[in-house]
């Protein structure tokens, strides 16, 4: 466990436990609350329940959960971007982001070598095991919270190869839903409101490249998006019928207002060997 505080002033006459509420975010809320924060205002402890006054000092100490019992892996880790509270980094094909007991080799594990005694890991942009490209993590909960809700603050741009020929340029609007089959999703109104804008890049009779933009970050999104239009993303043979060796499938572009800078971080990187027009 890891001590960290947080210091603001109150922006309005309210109950403390309201004012906590406008501020954070709701999973960071209930995380202040799992750790038994301690918080001070004006110097002296205070229940959630109680009254304070606009321009009180607020002044949070809570501990970061920073236990974990996977091993760390050591494997060569690209990064673009780092400093003490953010970092980008690109994720290979056919890894995973999170590990689990039956393929306990991830992204995350790579992370847990590399940031040494910050162990602490919050995925922004969570990539599919057969997806590559870049990922932003924070490496504090409150520094997650200060870009949640991240279809708000995380503009993603991805490119990938598909089937047939696209040569035009729109938007899909259309509704995703679990379909009970694992993890798979499909098109129903019933579903979440889910929206990807697309561009072709280059196209050809068999296949084009296009660049896709999320508005909104559902489970296999852009996958369940471009099959239902009848252009499967090759080697997605969970919606697709094109065989390859990796899915063709890339987050190439992250850009984020750094809320401890006020700067705007942008990285783009695509080292997908499969982008060229033959």
């Amino acid at each position: 466990m890891e001590e960290r505080k947080i210091e603001f002033l109150s922006q309005n006459d309210n109950i403390l436990s309201e004012e906590l509420k406008l501020k954070f975010s709701k999973k960071f809320y209930r995380h202040l609350k799992s750790v038994n924060a301690k918080i001070y205002v004006n110097g002296e402890i205070k229940e959630r329940y109680l009254k304070i006054k606009k321009g009180d000092k607020i002044e949070i100490i809570y501990q970061e959960n920073i236990e974990t019992d996977w091993p760390e892996l050591d494997l060569p880790l690209q990064i673009y971007y780092e400093d003490e509270h953010y970092l980008v980094c690109y994720k290979e094909a056919n890894m995973l982001t999170i590990p689990t007991k039956v393929c306990p080799f991830s992204l995350y594990q790579q992370l847990l070598f590399h940031l040494k005694d910050t162990k602490h890991i919050s995925f922004l942009n969570r990539l599919d095991k057969e997806t590559q490209g870049l990922v932003l993590i924070a490496k504090d909960t409150y520094s997650a919270n200060l870009l949640t809700p991240v279809k708000e603050n995380i503009k993603r741009k991805y490119l990938a190869l598909v089937k047939g020929n696209l040569s035009d340029s729109g938007t899909i609007n259309k509704r995703i839903l679990r379909s009970g089959e694992g993890n798979k999703r499909t098109i129903s109104e019933l579903g979440k409101t889910a929206i990807t804008h697309y561009k072709s890049i280059w196209s050809t009779a068999t296949k084009s490249l296009v660049e896709l933009e999320l508005e909104t970050g559902r489970t296999h999104q852009i996958r369940v998006h471009l099959a239902s239009i009848g252009h499967p993303i090759i080697g997605d043979m969970l919606y697709g019928d094109v065989l390859n060796n990796i899915m063709c499938l890339e987050s190439y572009y992250l850009e984020f207002l750094n809320p401890y800078k006020k700067e705007k971080i942008i990285v783009k990187e695509s080292l997908a060997k499969w982008k060229e027009k033959e």
